[in-house]
């Protein structure tokens, strides 16, 4: 019981902070005041489209990360990273309704991780084909594949894509950096270390694992990436396999032995907020209005919580009209 109890209490230091990383950014009007004011020009695809929201660019003369301008992204990371790690200090009460349901499943997860690990049990088999899978999703390979997606923009002239790439390598460094310090602050055991418990600090501090279990960095760095594929082509056909590849990773990272289910889950939800975070503070040729229905739907999901009955819910408003 003791055991649980100090997993429920590292889970809400953890949710406070990641918590309030989707009210700031969603929140965030990107303005004259800390930008010059230029309106970014809309790609070939976007031509021709409804009115987008007007996103400001950096002055003339102030270039924008990328290969040639290499300090500017340095900048822009430091400057994210002190949004992100500051954010918990910007907690309101509606971030209530974003922690309450991702609590209650990361609770659920803690408490039932040693049981879902001994379900799983220990297939080699199935370990080869798990970490081949999960080696896509390593914050190597989801670099290498930024890069590609960036490369290529540069390559097609294509400055959304070229976008895509870049704010996706931002993203998943900017995530990376809070998993890294939390899997310094947790120092949790793996499913096949100690009593297979997932105990945290199980040896006190004789003990310290640099690349603990908690949380997961490779679900951090897929589901960076996927948030920002999705949030840049808001499109049925890239939002599916992109975060299906996060998915993929994610669930790959259990089945190979490596993490527990609420590493998985916390590992994601930091990823998510992260690359939710840089694309509201970055992206210059996002697509606010052309919604497509399945973008729209999902972001119609709300959650819904009575005090009264202690009832957790959801709600879904359907987009039938254009």
């Amino acid at each position: 019981m003791n055991a649980r109890m100090c997993r429920l209490a590292i889970a809400s230091a953890v949710l406070g902070g990641i918590c309030a990383m989707p009210s700031h950014a969603q929140n965030i009007a990107i303005t004259a005041e800390n930008t010059a004011g230029f309106t970014a020009i809309p790609t070939q695809q976007e031509q021709g489209a409804a009115p987008t929201a007007k996103r400001s660019m950096p002055p003339a003369g102030d270039p924008i990360c990328g290969i040639m301008h290499l300090g500017r992204c340095i900048q822009d990371l430091g400057a994210d990273e002190k949004g992100i790690f500051t954010s918990p200090f910007r907690l309101q009460p509606k971030d209530a309704y974003w922690l309450m349901p991702l609590g209650a499943a990361t609770g659920l997860a803690f408490a039932y991780d040693a049981d879902a690990a001994n379900t799983v049990g220990v297939d080699s088999n199935r370990t080869n084909v798990a970490n081949n899978i999960t080696n896509f999703g390593s914050y190597y390979a989801t670099g290498a594949e930024s890069a590609g997606i960036y490369f290529l923009g540069l390559a097609k002239k294509d400055p959304k894509l070229a976008e895509t790439g870049r704010l996706g390598a931002e993203a998943i460094l900017a995530s990376g950096t809070v998993t890294l310090v939390t899997k310094m602050a947790s120092n949790r055991q793996r499913p096949l270390q100690g009593n297979g418990h997932g105990d945290f600090w199980a040896s006190g501090a004789r003990h310290w694992e640099f690349d603990s279990s908690f949380p997961s960095d490779h679900a951090t760095a897929s589901m960076a990436l996927a948030r920002v594929v999705a949030g840049e082509y808001p499109h049925w056909y890239v939002i599916i396999p992109a975060y299906g590849f996060a998915e993929s990773v994610g669930i790959s990272r259990i089945l190979a032995n490596q993490h527990f289910p609420s590493d998985v889950l916390i590992g994601q939800a930091v990823g998510f907020l992260a690359g939710g975070y840089v694309l509201n503070h970055r992206a210059l040729y996002r697509t606010e209005s052309k919604r497509r229905f399945f973008s729209r739907l999902t972001n119609s999901i709300s959650p819904i919580t009575d005090p009264r009955t202690t009832m957790i819910g959801a709600s879904l408003e359907v987009p039938l009209s254009r």
